[in-house]
């Protein structure tokens, strides 16, 4: 009897695409409903909406986001508490995704060097240091950090921040001056062009950067760390010593490839977690993102309530959660046979 071979790749792509549309589909269902339920919620207590069908309006604002003046909001000025610079809810995305993408690196860059030291190291003092430093960093809440770190960078810097890492604000914004920066506005000196507002950037997102991602690097180089042990008694790894590689190359090159599914995984499904902390820590560095936006939006008393402003920020934040939580289930799904071979 001859058997025919079927080939992997083409069979592999098409269960990614399926799972992929799968996910989107609840995905959008997900992101309905939390735009209906939100709209409702808040349009109930909004006196723009008194005597209007929050069903209509919520049709309304529905449809226009396919192009109607739905869209406008995210291109129009919003106000910005205690900020002299009103914002667009585009530039405050910009101002997150800039923020997040930056502390996601140093994240993974500290967690694996600390999981690797701490893994090869099992039980030393290293270990141990390291381990503690674990503990203590996811033991401190992120806008506790952040305002730990401001103080920090105040007291060893001065008001405008410390060495070229301003304390507050963007460049080109001027800070409100609120909390340990009250009083004394940074300068607010011109945003400049390509390179140079580029590097104007880096500055201002170094110091918050570095805060949201200490408040989780902890947590992730534990998660690593546990599973490079289970790694490292595997009889692969085993067989890597007896063939006489260092231990270098054993950690690196098998131990570390095989933990990375389970690592990838882990830090993609706390992105919902790393995204309030970053919302906090926008708002304590005055960086007029998100969590800027929505603070300043968020009413202050039932008669200020404005649907309108809310829910685009409270979709997008959901539409960032719902997008990383298809990545994380794609990255086991991709690096992890089991998953695969388990659908």
């Amino acid at each position: 009897m001859v058997r025919t071979r079927t080939f992997g790749p083409p069979v592999r792509l098409k269960a990614v695409i399926s799972f992929v549309a799968r996910r989107l589909l609840l995905g959008v269902g997900v992101l309905a409903v939390l735009s209906f339920a939100s709209f409702c919620f808040f349009g109930w207590q909004d006196p723009q909406l008194h005597g209007r069908s929050l069903l209509g309006a919520y049709r309304s604002w529905a449809l226009g986001l396919f192009g109607g003046d739905t869209m406008h909001i995210f291109q129009s000025m919003m106000p910005v508490r205690g900020n002299s610079q009103p914002t667009t809810l585009l530039d405050a995305l910009g101002h997150t995704g800039v923020l997040l993408l930056y502390a996601l690196v140093v994240v993974v860059v500290l967690a694996v060097l600390t999981a690797v030291a701490s893994a090869s190291r099992r039980g030393s003092w290293l270990d141990l240091a390291l381990r503690g430093f674990s503990y203590l960093a996811w033991a401190i809440p992120a806008f506790l950090l952040a305002l730990l770190v401001q103080l920090f960078a105040f007291r060893a810097g001065g008001s405008r921040g410390i060495g070229p890492f301003p304390i507050a604000g963007w460049p080109g914004s001027c800070p409100a001056g609120l909390g340990i920066n009250g009083g004394v506005l940074t300068p607010c000196a011109p945003a400049g062009h390509g390179l140079r507002y580029g590097l104007a950037v880096l500055r201002y997102t170094t110091l918050p950067a570095v805060t949201l991602a200490l408040a989780f690097v902890g947590l992730h180089s534990r998660y690593l760390r546990a599973s490079l042990v289970e790694a490292l008694q595997e009889p692969y790894v085993t067989t890597a010593r007896a063939k006489g590689l260092s231990e270098r190359r054993v950690v690196m090159r098998h131990a570390l490839r095989a933990s990375l599914a389970v690592f990838v995984a882990a830090l993609l499904a706390d992105f919902g977690a790393i995204f309030g902390a970053a919302m906090a820590v926008d708002w304590v560095f005055e960086m007029n993102g998100l969590g800027t936006v929505f603070v300043s939006a968020f009413p202050v008393d039932i008669g200020s309530v404005n649907t309108y402003a809310i829910v685009p920020v409270m979709l997008l934040t959901g539409a960032l959660i719902v997008f990383s939580s298809i990545l994380s289930e794609l990255a086991v799904f991709s690096l992890d046979p089991r998953a695969r071979s388990a659908r």
